[in-house]
């Protein structure tokens, strides 16, 4: 196929989130006399969701989980991004992207609001076109909503589009919409099923080859 569009995924697939969302958790569950827990454990939650990552970080109730995931999302916006929280070939691979003509979108489960924030520190976010966050729309991933939305802002149709994931929300989504899903296995892999994937990437800079261009 003919590829116009790239949509990307962000935490597990342009930035590795795991470190600062340890860190913050980590602090949270100091604050209630709870012990460090390892980064693989907050590794195997991200891609549930913010309410159950915060859900299973805290040791949390259901009725509780509302407060802590708001002290989280809270602590999250004070702690700075660095480019060093990026998967090894990102900001080559959008780079020459978007110097080479193609229409780039972000399409996150994780607030608009902080979707932009951590793309502006990692520098990212002029290569963007649009970026989708969690509650952009009226439905998130793995509703096919964000991903429509993204195209229509982008001005680019489903035919000539790509959606570059890590997780079975990732591949859900592009399913209900009808779009090539390639899977980046160096994200948090959720049980993505092999046999429902258009290309498998070990790197991000694998992009490149399913669209047929070279790092120049």
């Amino acid at each position: 196929m003919q590829v116009d569009t790239v949509l990307f995924d962000l935490d597990g697939t342009l930035i590795d989130s795991a470190p600062s969302v340890a860190f913050i958790l980590n602090e949270m569950r100091k604050s209630r006399g709870l012990e460090k827990l390892q980064i693989s454990n907050y590794r195997q939650w991200i891609s549930l969701g913010a309410n159950d990552l915060v859900r299973n970080a805290m040791e949390a109730e259901c009725q509780n989980v509302s407060n802590l995931v708001f002290d989280f999302r809270s602590r999250y916006r004070e702690l700075v991004t660095n480019t060093g929280c990026l998967y090894p070939g990102v900001i080559e691979t959008i780079s020459t992207l978007a110097r080479e003509g193609f229409k780039l979108g972000v399409c996150s489960n994780k607030p608009e609001q902080l979707c932009y924030k951590l793309l502006s520190e990692t520098r990212l976010l002029s290569y963007f076109g649009c970026v989708v966050g969690g509650d952009t729309t009226e439905h998130s991933k793995p509703h096919r909503k964000p991903v429509d939305f993204a195209l229509e802002k982008l001005g680019m149709p489903l035919t000539s589009a790509i959606l570059v994931g890590d997780s079975t929300v990732d591949q859900r989504a592009a399913k209900a919409a009808s779009l090539p899903f390639v899977f980046f296995t160096g994200g948090y892999d959720d049980g993505v099923k092999r046999d429902g994937v258009y290309k498998v990437i070990d790197t991000v800079s694998q992009v490149l080859d399913i669209v047929s261009l070279d790092i120049k």
